[in-house]
């Protein structure tokens, strides 16, 4: 039977020991780097907010000033995080957001008319003349489909129809495609908020989007109290020297 040596410690294991040790060692490690006066990230945005929120006061926008798509909420943003009212900016953030979102739709949209596709054709086109076009000019590519945004529920594809203008239409892949009515090579239909998400074009997302947001922010901005601009006052004179 091996025996230990007389005089010298037995090593037995200690979960809490080097738990404990491990804790003390992070921090020593935290306390030296603020020492050198290093900081994490987080420490860092703190300062800055801290910063900001004690450093000169932002004047907040008058009633006109708030209506400007954008810079309204986004200057109303910038005051209330500066008061600590987080929830006001995170709201304000959100309507500025709401202002920029069709900025998307339309661009698509300036993008298909630079190609020669009509946005708002005079007198009615059928569903095959429109995936005709739209893949002539290259804006719907192999395994791409297109999806009315309105259904034609059993229209001719031959027939002309508002419904078939490019405003309404969607270039899709053919899997998802698919799966906003049925089953798909082995995928499950859509349900109806991706159906909704993926069936409809960005302008139809976005308008109503941006309709609401303009709305919330106008009723906030006609039920907070007016607050005149701060008045300013020209600096005085220094006083000549006595001779």
């Amino acid at each position: 039977m091996a025996r230990m040596p007389r005089g010298e410690p037995r090593s037995v294991p200690d979960p809490a020991g080097d738990q404990y040790d491990a804790e003390m060692a992070q921090a020593r490690a935290q306390r030296e780097a603020e020492d050198r006066g290093f900081e994490s990230p987080l420490d860092m945005a703190q300062d800055a907010l801290e910063d900001f929120q004690n450093g000169p006061k932002i004047a907040r926008p008058n009633a006109v000033a708030s209506f400007i798509p954008v810079v309204g909420p986004a200057w109303e943003a910038a005051a209330d995080l500066q008061d600590g009212n987080y929830g006001g900016a995170v709201f304000n953030v959100a309507m500025a957001a709401g202002d920029l979102l069709p900025v998307g739709a339309v661009v698509k949209g300036a993008r298909a008319a630079r190609k020669g596709i009509g946005l708002l054709k005079s007198g009615s086109v059928s569903a095959d003349a429109a995936r005709k076009a739209i893949r002539r000019v290259e804006l719907a590519g192999k395994g791409e489909e297109i999806h009315h945004t309105i259904p034609l529920k059993g229209l001719s594809r031959n027939a002309q129809d508002w419904r078939n203008h490019y405003p309404l239409l969607k270039v899709l892949p053919k899997a998802t495609h698919r799966r906003l009515t049925g089953k798909w090579d082995g995928m499950p239909r859509f349900d109806p908020l991706r159906q909704i998400w993926h069936g409809t074009t960005d302008w139809q997302k976005t308008v109503p989007t941006a309709i609401v947001s303009s709305a919330a922010d106008a009723v906030e901005n006609v039920t907070r109290p007016f607050q005149p601009p701060p008045k300013t006052t020209a600096p005085q004179p220094k006083p000549k020297p006595k001779k």
